[in-house]
């Protein structure tokens, strides 16, 4: 088996942003599916897509570790970061569908036979008010889930002085439409000071939180370990950490309780399973990160099936209302869980019409 070329789809989620598709293409018509992240600069990391195919053509596929070894970039390149960890989930892709097992087989077996999701219901309240992220976290739980995620300080919608009032006001009206039965997670994005911290946690006396989530900037690991050590709160971040040497200052139990690697930004499926381990042994539980498409769900479930450490995992809630029937089988939540796929491969492929129906340029930004 040979590697023949990479191909790609997009399609236009909410006129927002873009779900990306990289399909890695073999000449014995066995192919393999990843996602890009859509952070970086896409003319460049299409550029560097383009530069790993030229690199893979005529390579096998199975060979994993050798090929993603002999690509993998500094972690600071973001946009070759980003192209790597996408042709890495394809290659896991081909290399289960060949075998004619599931990813998380070769990754060691099952642990679990479902695994836990929260809804990030964010990127759905376009307005971002107190009643529109109401709205939106009632109609998940509606919908059976049984964790909520928001982000109301994202400052989309206001900024300066009045963000932090405004963020704790969409945080209080949640809470209470949702009931204490349902867990509330809190994403400050990384954005405040440890006194602006200080100044939320004191505004959030009384609110149970499941986990407080990037309290204060990524690389403010002393700021993270007081807010640990004042609030005793499940403290969660490193969402922006470039493979497993960007996760090196993370592994530290002092600073958080809950490490949070992407599987489109860490390295791939294999770099991810790495860095689980590593923080599992430093006392630390991991949830990865990804409110974006079905496939990096799909990755990340083979992944969290096939390792105990794995705490949560992050379902983009509400964007639009094709999501589920964009893949094949399509892709269920009940209450909460998403069932780990028997399936070969990531267990899931693209539905040609919904994307046909969705579809925008690749390049396009």
């Amino acid at each position: 088996m040979r590697i023949t070329g990479i191909d790609l789809d997009a399609v236009d989620v909410n006129g927002q942003h873009h779900w990306v598709f990289v399909h890695v293409r073999t000449d014995d018509g066995v192919d393999g599916l990843g996602e890009l992240n859509p952070s970086a600069p896409r003319q460049a990391v299409l550029a560097a897509l383009r530069e790993i195919e030229r690199e893979v053509v005529g390579k096998d596929p199975r060979r994993i570790e050798q090929l993603t070894a002999s690509l993998k970039p500094p972690p600071e390149d973001r946009p070759a970061v980003h192209a790597l960890c996408a042709f890495e989930q394809g290659l896991w892709d081909i290399l289960g569908k060949s075998l004619d097992v599931p990813v998380h087989t070769l990754l060691g077996g099952k642990c679990r036979d479902s695994i836990p999701v929260y809804a990030n219901v964010t990127r759905a309240a376009l307005e971002g008010t107190p009643e529109d992220f109401v709205r939106q976290a009632t109609g998940a739980v509606a919908d059976g889930h049984t964790a909520v995620k928001i982000a109301p300080f994202d400052g989309r919608f206001v900024a300066g002085n009045k963000l932090i009032d405004h963020g704790l006001e969409c945080v209080h009206a949640v809470r209470e439409a949702i009931g204490p039965d349902i867990d509330l997670l809190l994403d400050c994005y990384g954005r405040f000071t440890l006194e602006e911290t200080r100044r939320i946690v004191d505004g959030l006396r009384g609110v149970e939180l499941y986990w407080l989530e990037e309290p204060v900037g990524e690389r403010d690991l002393e700021g993270y370990r007081q807010i640990r050590k004042e609030t005793g709160w499940r403290i969660a971040g490193g969402e922006r950490a470039m493979l497993i040497e960007g996760c090196w200052p993370l592994f530290d139990a002092e600073a958080m309780d809950v490490l949070m690697p992407d599987v489109t930004i860490a390295g791939g499926i294999g770099e991810l399973k790495k860095i689980a381990s590593i923080a599992e042994s430093r006392g630390q539980l991991t949830a990865p990160h990804g409110p974006f498409g079905p496939v990096t769900v799909a990755a990340h479930v083979q992944i969290m099936a096939s390792h105990p450490g794995f705490l949560i995992l992050e379902y983009a809630w509400g964007q639009v209302p094709w999501r589920e029937g964009l893949v094949s089988p399509a892709e269920r939540v009940v209450d909460g869980r998403i069932d780990v796929p028997g399936r070969p491969g990531l267990g899931l492929c693209l539905e040609p019409g919904v994307v046909e129906d969705n579809r925008v340029d690749p390049a396009a930004a």
